[in-house]
């Protein structure tokens, strides 16, 4: 196999990514992939009835390297995307369809594993609970990719998964180019007043940065609604700050294409793909991996959320025109400036302020200690993964008295022009005691970085972002698992994000106390109706482009804007005020990868289960011994076991009960 493109390994066998040479990138991945086919072949080949001894855990241990390898390649091209990466990246994206499909699809690792079921069942073969998960999860995968397929069938879904990657990488290409290339710029400090110093700052080392010799430079975040509109008192700048955000997926690729052009063929070839399936649209081919029983069940969700959202955000717009005294005039671009206007004349306490990055960080790791009993400590021997990122070595135990290394935790703040957009979390290995490996994971934010001499802060809303992402961080970190593909975060997409959600709660440990199951004060619920109303728009969007047959794909595609509109308007949501999150020219949730495509749903489905546990962790929020308990338990039954056994057999056992929506209804202002 050829060597890998990292030539040292530092502590919990993290890579040394600046020794990376990007040229070896390719010969590596085609290495591991050789590799790996020759592995299954043996599973695939082996005479002896099948085992978990001989199947599972071969199969789990095959293509380590390429896993690692790839791991390593996400982590490091969503935040450090130069144009070298891409290249790599858009090379690659084709080549692992092809080897997912030949693993997926292949006709005698798939007879093996169901061989095994078929003696498992038969009690000729012992399994742990974990193992037939895993079993289980492997033969609904295969399925579910076509492997009951005929030649010709799998020929035309290989055909098709080829195409999908090269279009997903060509989508998020351009969708990052195209955010650059948006950022606004303005002439004047005046132009910029109602930021703080450390924002104007910020903006006008972005721009020299940039390479302008003056100026500032707003640069573009992923949501449609830019932080900084809320506190722009230049209605013109706002006018060009939203103009740009709102407008993005127009710009054309060298062939000719914009996103929302891109993102209508990777729907319609979706549709394809389970119409091949023997499926009426994408969500159905997909819904047998996730938590959601059914369309109905998810729309029923949304349905009930939808209504309420759109009439509760008309009434805030309604107010913030009275109160700027816009009236008609009110522009999409005033929204956001007047919702924090208004904001500012309520009682609230708990609305939070900015924060130094250093204050930030003593929060998160306090929080952690006094929930999860780990101790957090800053290793600055260790390189950095890009430039600017810093690491923490975890432990299991109270500061002065660690015990046992969980693994590293990296953070990557600062926003840069080669970094994908929004917030993530990425892991360069996770904990499995099969692979003897331990959890290395990143958290990728993109706060605008200080000018020179300045602290770096934290806005509220980044403070809520770092404490969900580090929400998927300890999902990693505290994993205990037999197989890494069940680790951690290895769950359903309608699933993944409710342990991230819950450690939002974890601020108020440093606020007052909120009392659990109290109805929101009417200042507490300011502005939920806009910011609501705007994220279910996002998830009728996504619903709405993966829930179409081939021919209907096919007419969308041809006025992909239009479309979406009469989606909004079938919900109730097209609100000329408050426009989706995202719409189909950036929505790299959906069309940069499958990962949430027809799942974007995910984040209010997770949310049901997040309130319910948000609110048992306030009941003991601020008695430190009942908190540590509940923290344990939580930890044990839910945490650490990932998607070891079905997601909601872990809540009921964190819980003890079934999952509430109650909470989630109360704390966006709607009738339970």
């Amino acid at each position: 196999m050829a060597s890998a493109p990292w030539t040292r390994t530092v502590d919990y066998g993290y890579p040394d990514m600046t020794t990376v040479d990007d040229g070896a990138w390719g010969p590596a991945r085609q290495g591991a992939m050789a590799t790996q086919r020759e592995e299954v072949a043996a599973i695939a080949e082996c005479p002896e009835p099948a085992t978990v001894e001989n199947v599972l855990h071969p199969l789990a241990r095959s293509g380590r390297e390429l896993d690692r390898l790839m791991r390593a390649f996400g982590a490091v091209t969503a935040a450090d995307g130069t144009a070298a990466r891409q290249q790599v990246r858009a090379e690659a994206a084709p080549e692992i369809a092809a080897h997912t499909d030949w693993l997926t699809l292949h006709p005698g690792l798939y007879a093996r594993l169901e061989e095994l079921q078929a003696r498992i069942d038969a009690s000729e073969v012992e399994a742990t609970a974990e193992q037939r998960w895993y079993l289980r999860h492997l033969l609904l995968t295969a399925s579910a990719a076509g492997a009951g397929l005929g030649d010709s069938e799998q020929s035309a879904l290989k055909r098709l998964n080829q195409q999908l990657a090269e279009l997903e990488t060509a989508y998020s290409r351009l969708q990052v180019r195209e955010a650059a290339e948006a950022a606004v710029l303005v002439d004047t400090a005046e132009e910029l007043a109602g930021l703080s110093e450390a924002r104007i700052s910020s903006a006008r080392a972005a721009a020299q940065a940039a390479g302008h010799d003056c100026g500032y430079l707003l640069t573009l975040t992923m949501p449609v609604q830019q932080a900084v509109l809320a506190s722009l008192e230049d209605r013109e700048t706002r006018r060009r700050v939203h103009a740009a955000s709102v407008g993005r997926g127009t710009l054309k690729d060298e062939q000719g294409r914009t996103t929302r052009q891109i993102g209508a063929q990777i729907a319609l070839l979706r549709a394809e793909k389970a119409q091949l399936l023997g499926c009426a649209n994408y969500l159905e081919s997909v819904l047998p991996l996730r938590t959601a029983e059914s369309r109905e069940s998810v729309e029923s969700l949304l349905r009930r959320i939808a209504a309420g959202a759109a009439d509760r955000a008309r009434e805030e717009c309604r107010r913030v025109a009275d109160h700027l005294g816009l009236g008609q005039d009110m522009q999409p671009w005033d929204v956001s400036y007047g919702l924090a206007r208004v904001r500012s004349t309520l009682d609230r306490s708990e609305a939070g302020e900015d924060i130094s990055v250093e204050e930030g960080l003593r929060r998160l790791a306090e929080a952690a200690r006094r929930v999860y009993g780990i101790t957090m400590v800053e290793r600055d021997d260790l390189p950095s993964f890009v430039p600017g990122a810093r690491s923490f070595e975890v432990f299991d135990g109270e500061p002065g008295a660690p015990g046992e290394g969980l693994g590293l935790y990296l953070l990557d703040l600062y926003t840069r022009d080669t970094k994908s957009g929004g917030a993530w979390m990425n892991a360069f290995s996770v904990p499995s005691s099969l692979a003897g490996s331990q959890a290395v994971v990143t958290n990728n934010l993109n706060v605008a970085p200080p000018a020179e001499g300045q602290q770096p802060v934290l806005t509220p809303a980044e403070q809520k972002t770092l404490f969900h992402e580090f929400g998927h961080a300890l999902h990693a970190l505290l994993a205990r698992a037999e197989f890494p593909q069940l680790s951690g975060t290895a769950l359903p997409r309608d699933n993944v994000e409710f342990p991230s959600q819950v450690n939002e709660v974890f601020q108020e440990l440093f606020s007052s106390p909120v009392r659990p199951g109290a109805e929101p004060a009417a200042d507490e619920l300011w502005g939920k109706g806009c910011s609501t109303a705007e994220h279910v728009a996002a998830v009728v969007i996504d619903l709405g482009w993966h829930t179409l047959s081939v021919v209907q794909a096919r007419e969308a595609a041809v006025d992909p804007e239009g479309f979406e509109q009469q989606v909004l308007a079938a919900w109730g949501l097209d609100l000329p005020l408050v426009p989706p999150r995202y719409h189909g020219g950036f929505f790299k949730h959906i069309f940069a990868s499958a990962g949430y495509a027809a799942g974007y749903y995910s984040y209010l489905w997770a949310e049901v289960l997040a309130k319910d546990a948000s609110e048992w962790f306030r009941e003991v929020m601020h008695d430190a011994e009942a908190l540590a308990a509940r923290g344990d338990h939580f930890r044990a039954e839910l945490l650490s076991r990932g998607n070891t056994r079905p997601p909601l057999e872990s809540f009921r056992a964190a819980l003890g009960r079934e999952p509430d929506p109650a909470p989630l209804l109360r704390s966006l202002g709607l009738q339970a």
